[in-house]
């Protein structure tokens, strides 16, 4: 029998310029896995931080565990088991795991700290997973997968009710997810409620009872997964038809080479050799781990070469900073966009002419005309939905912050442009836009690099792919050729 154990009614919150929920009901019952689905800006992380008391709704209910609420405060959320593990982990690196784990809700008499028990506790939360972690190691020595169940049994230690998971797999291999699967099907069974948002849709259906999708901040529908199928959560999802999920392109890939490197040792990777062609989008696979973000810091001289070379447009480039490698022609859009591809505070019109301020100055004076023109270019170009120019790139959604990181390398007028992980955390809406900008992108001549962890995307996506394993190139695959079970086993390690 069904036992509701939180419902929201009538739910709105509004900001400045921006209703971000509008009149939001549902419900989650206990020991059900809630997928929580919708494009980036549909609402889905306002609607959890008024759940955890982040955010205070301008409107609506509550109702935890029958009593209403019109606000919950953060602590209210943790004494009601309320707990979120979000894609930035909130992890003290240089503690130890355990003293991470109890952080704020040490057992002990309230002023001596009873380490021991904590150590028991948490030897007993992780035995639980069947995962062998060392309590006393200090968090920095986790890979993400582990610092992420590390946040998992911060929450079970405060007697979890409600978990909240953000994109929980982003950061972890296929065996990562399943033990994280594991996880939560072990938690549903003690009869805790998850609420699961991922954009990552094949997974939905491996582990949600149920969706319901968000767009706009309004409350589209719900169903359960088992009476569903991916077609009609995205078109429920972006409100309308997706007839193909990858965009179709014809190659423009032509002989002539953007970039040659030979036998490129350093930063992890060992002895690359591969050659990039102007019009072509080239695909690098790999796992977690192989070494393929490695590789990319060290083609845009953000870390030291140690053998090799590397010709650009038919000239060795002996680039050691990453402002030759702009001067070269090139340009990066890394993996984690928040850390290192954004000033999260600072403005969407700052972010986009950030690389290519030097094109409007003259005698050290910014021509405000000029990069005016530029930001409007490219926002208007790459379709970038924000209030204004001067909003703070921190609160636009994933997909608008990966448009203004687009735009701020094609206002450098780079000619090879490499994507790491382009479509991380992003809808599958946006998704379909970003994969639309690399081919035109391409259609315009640019040579593309794709790095991506997921197959099937560099299948709809590239022209060829490259396959590395533990820093090594294992070998490519032509578009005629590529299959999925053949990179797999490439990446695994065998040619």
């Amino acid at each position: 029998m069904e036992n509701t154990i939180l419902s929201f009614r009538g739910l709105s919150k509004s900001f400045p310029g921006v209703q971000a929920l509008d009149d939001v009901s549902f419900s989650l019952q206990e020991g059900e896995v809630l997928a929580l689905l919708g494009e980036n800006g549909a609402g889905k992380s306002t609607l959890v931080k008024c759940l955890t008391g982040a955010n205070i709704p301008t409107s609506g209910t509550i109702t935890l565990f029958g009593k209403d609420y019109t606000a919950i405060t953060p602590g209210a959320a943790r004494k009601l088991g309320i707990s979120a593990v979000y894609q930035e982990f909130n992890l003290v690196q240089d503690l130890p795991i355990v003293e991470n784990v109890f952080m704020g809700n040490n057992p002990g008499n309230g002023f001596l700290v009873d380490y021991k028990q904590m150590l028991k506790k948490c030897r007993e939360i992780f035995d639980s997973f069947g995962i062998p972690i060392d309590p006393t190691e200090n968090v920095s020595t986790l890979s993400p997968a582990l610092m992420q169940i590390v946040e998992i049994a911060k929450a079970i230690a405060l007697d979890l009710r409600i978990l909240i998971l953000d994109e929980p797999t982003a950061p972890l291999t296929t065996n990562e997810t399943e033990i994280l699967f594991n996880i939560i099907r072990s938690l549903k069974a003690k009869g805790v409620s998850v609420i699961y948002i991922s954009h990552r849709l094949e997974e939905i259906f491996d582990i949600c009872d149920r969706a319901v999708v968000l767009r706009d901040g309004k409350y589209i529908g719900e169903t359960p997964i088992a009476s569903t199928s991916r077609k009609e959560l995205i078109k429920m999802m972006i409100g309308r038809e997706l007839t193909s999920y990858y965009p179709d392109h014809a190659s423009q890939a032509t002989q002539e080479v953007a970039m040659k490197v030979s036998h490129v040792s350093g930063n992890g990777a060992k002895d690359i050799s591969f050659t990039l062609h102007k019009g072509e989008i080239l695909g690098v696979a790999g796992l977690v781990g192989a070494g393929r973000t490695e590789l990319m810091t060290l083609l845009f001289c953000d870390a030291k070469r140690e053998s090799g070379t590397v010709e650009i447009n038919g000239k060795p480039f002996q680039g050691k900073r990453p402002w030759h490698a702009i001067a070269a022609g090139m340009a990066y859009l890394p993996e984690d966009r928040k850390r290192t591809g954004l000033l999260l505070d600072k403005s969407v019109a700052l972010n986009t002419t950030l690389a290519s301020i030097k094109k409007y100055c003259r005698f050290g004076i910014i021509n405000s005309k000029k990069e005016k023109a530029c930001i409007e270019t490219y926002c208007k170009k790459l379709q970038v939905k924000t209030p204004s120019y001067e909003q703070e790139v921190q609160y636009l959604s994933g997909g608008n912050q990966q448009k203004v990181i687009v735009g701020k390398w094609l206002a450098t007028d780079s000619e090879i442009i490499i994507f790491d992980e382009p479509t991380r955390g992003i809808d599958v809406g946006t998704k379909h836009e970003i994969y639309e900008i690399i081919h035109s992108l391409a259609d315009e001549g640019r040579a593309i690099i794709m790095v991506s962890s997921e197959f099937e995307e560099l299948m709809g996506v590239a022209d060829r792919i490259l396959v590395m394993a533990e820093g090594e190139l294992m070998g490519s695959l032509e578009k005629d050729s590529f299959d999925k079970e053949v990179l797999l086993d490439m990446a695994s390690g065998r040619r």
